[in-house]
């Protein structure tokens, strides 16, 4: 048998357990997909009503009072990106898009916290300046998972070490589609220095200012929560879309390769026939 014969069967072979392979990871990236989705979508309302509550708590503090450290925009520091990546790859450009949109919100003097391998690897590459980095997650998290992210960012913010919070993740639009977005964590902008238009009448016991003291520290684990999840849902997503294209690129070149093998197969049959007549002919002669 010709070597080009055995190579294409054997290309044949690995193609087919490749499409196998990435048919069975699709199917896999769409089940965590949907659950993520799922979390993603029940919590979103939350997220959004408990930073409505926030402005509110902020716009009910009267202006001779203090506000809360949280709240206020400091001069001292630098301005601090938080980037959240998955841990894995075979998720097409996403974790490229994300360490791109941090780099486009940052500044020259700008220090970088990773949440996901791939956002770790790729600042250490670049030499950003990594303050901290943490284990991206494979299912959606918990309060006790993502505490000691917000404390460390809060710890950091608090201390002067840091003026400003920029969150980058993946915002999770639709199966197909997913939109960098990057997040002005903190200060807490728009409360407590101007009017906002309360529809309701808040009453706040003991007062808002100890009412904000012990509720913006959760508010802002929502916010890291709500966009974990939306990373979470946004990498699946394109996890599977990459998963699905290469099964379609697999059963492409597949179908290539067997028309060119049954070509060559039609080829050495019609010489071997030729061969025999020939021979035959020869014998006969």
């Amino acid at each position: 048998m010709p070597a080009n014969i055995r190579d294409l069967r054997r290309r044949i072979r690995a193609t087919q357990s490749i499409g196998k392979i990435t048919r069975a990871m699709e199917m896999i990236a769409a089940s965590k997909m949907r659950k993520a989705q799922q979390a993603a979508v029940r919590s979103k309302a939350y997220a959004a009503t408990s930073w409505e509550l926030l402005q509110a708590l902020g716009a009910a503090i009267p202006k001779d009072q203090s506000l809360h450290p949280l709240l206020k925009s400091g001069d001292r520091g630098v301005p601090l990106v938080v980037l959240i990546t998955p841990n894995r790859g075979l998720c097409g450009a996403l974790p490229t898009q994300i360490v791109q949109e941090g780099s486009r919100k940052a500044e020259s003097d700008s220090q970088f916290m990773a949440i996901g391998k791939k956002g770790e690897r790729a600042l250490l590459r670049r030499k950003k300046n990594l303050v901290a980095s943490f284990d991206g997650f494979e299912a959606a998290p918990n309060a006790v998972d993502i505490r000691p992210i917000a404390r460390t960012i809060i710890d950091l913010f608090l201390s002067e070490e840091i003026n400003e919070v920029r969150l980058v993740y993946a915002e999770f639009i639709s199966t197909v589609k997913y939109e960098p977005r990057a997040l002005a964590l903190l200060p807490i902008s728009g409360t407590g220095n101007q009017k906002s238009e309360i529809s309701t009448e808040y009453l706040f016991e003991p007062n808002p200012a100890e009412v904000l003291d012990a509720l913006l520290p959760r508010l802002i684990e929502l916010e890291i929560y709500q966009a974990i999840l939306e990373s979470l849902a946004s990498e699946h997503s394109a996890r599977m879309v990459s998963m699905r294209n290469a099964s379609d690129a697999a059963r492409d070149l597949l179908g290539d390769f067997t028309l060119t093998y049954n070509s060559l197969r039609q080829q050495v049959i019609t010489t071997e026939l030729a061969d025999i007549v020939g021979g035959l002919k020869a014998l006969r002669a």
